[in-house]
């Protein structure tokens, strides 16, 4: 067992995987910043430097919000990269486009340590539950070996094949995730302006084709407006959505529903509604046809 695990940003994901592992007898390591104090509070230790976190690591998890974070955090002085050393593997959790995941495994292709793209797929309830997925990609040996440790975090961790395959998985869900969110606020105010009671909906909708998991999550947030606290805050999908648009536009897709879907998006953040559960999306349908009837 990999007992020393390093945590390179402790936010949704960095928090939950070290609530997961902790428990199971891993020493989960941060680096210190004012958002991490609390972290020896519960079990954590914290260490100076990314460099430092490198070093004393078996197993790196880099959970970063974006690329420049994730650049700052691995190189320089005192990046990752100055710790890496034989035996070290860094699982790459991070929401990058292909290209920015190979600039990275690029990185530490350079170093005595290895590489593993697994992004994960769930939010901090839906992980804690047991029903998070990650995706595995790179070397299967390798994969084979951090196995044990990723199902500690979701059961549901699954090798998918090369390098890069992960994240390839990762943007695809994310944005079927938001397309669904989308035509489930507008079939719901559809419902809504015919005349039907929101829980009728939920009650014959969710057994039918018409049903998913998003549907099952979603729908009573829509009935209920409740925006505040959640989970999956739009921000997540605000950003992932830019990512697998550029992404559609390297590989020249027309990609009209993710197009529309992206841009419903970019309504919410204009409206200062990022905070608010990804479902919101409603209300910005719900404004635009009250307007329209003006």
């Amino acid at each position: 067992m990999a007992e020393k695990v390093g945590i390179l940003g402790l936010g949704l994901i960095g928090r939950v995987a070290a609530e997961k592992l902790m428990p199971e007898g891993y020493e989960c390591i941060a680096v210190r910043r004012p958002s991490t104090e609390d972290f020896p509070d519960v079990g954590g230790k914290l260490v100076e430097t990314a460099r430092e976190l490198a070093e004393v690591s078996d197993i790196v998890i880099s959970a970063l919000p974006n690329v420049e974070s994730a650049k700052t955090a691995m190189e320089g002085p005192d990046g990752l990269l100055a710790g890496a050393h034989d035996g070290l593997t860094i699982v790459e959790m991070n929401t990058f486009g292909v290209a920015v995941k190979e600039e990275i495994k690029a990185l530490v292709d350079a170093t005595p340590a290895s590489i593993l793209d697994c992004p994960v797929s769930g939010t901090q309830p839906i992980i804690r539950a047991g029903n998070g997925v990650i995706m595995m990609s790179g070397d299967e040996a390798r994969c084979n070996a951090v196995k044990p440790v990723l199902e500690k975090i979701c059961p549901k961790t699954f090798y998918v094949g090369d390098y890069g395959t992960g994240i390839k998985l990762k943007l695809m869900i994310n944005f079927m995730v938001g397309a669904n969110t989308v035509a489930l606020a507008e079939g719901m105010l559809f419902g809504a302006s015919m005349g039907l009671d929101p829980q009728l909906m939920i009650d014959i909708v969710g057994p039918s084709a018409a049903g998913s998991t998003v549907f099952n999550i979603r729908s009573g947030i829509i009935k209920d407006r409740a925006w505040q606290p959640c989970a999956g805050p739009s921000k997540l999908l605000w950003k992932d959505l830019d990512i697998v648009e550029e992404q559609a536009d390297e590989l020249g897709l027309s990609a009209p529903i993710l197009r529309l879907c992206n841009d419903y998006y970019k309504k919410i953040e204009k409206a200062g509604r990022l905070e608010d559960e990804c479902a919101v999306v409603y209300e910005i349908l719900e404004a635009e046809t009250k307007a329209a009837a003006e």
